[in-house]
């Protein structure tokens, strides 16, 4: 229970979650990298899954700045 109120209090800006969704989605698209065989298969795929991870990646570091100056307020 303490848990999740933890998580919900963290969680309570748009910014916040956000960051907390392109986490996950990074986490998930580098585990269907692994066990996926569709990028190798379909080259045009694979580029643009492959090119994901970093966008995510430096979209992640954006927002948690902002977030980051918006607690500083």
């Amino acid at each position: 229970m303490r848990f999740l109120r933890l998580i919900r209090r963290i969680f309570d800006d748009g910014l916040t979650r956000a960051a907390g969704i392109i986490f996950l989605v990074i986490i998930a698209l580098v585990v269907f990298n692994f066990q996926s065989d569709l990028p190798e298969r379909y080259p045009l795929f694979g580029v643009f899954d492959f090119l994901m991870v970093p966008v995510l990646f430096i979209a992640g570091g954006v927002v948690f700045v902002l977030a980051i100056w918006r607690y500083g307020r």
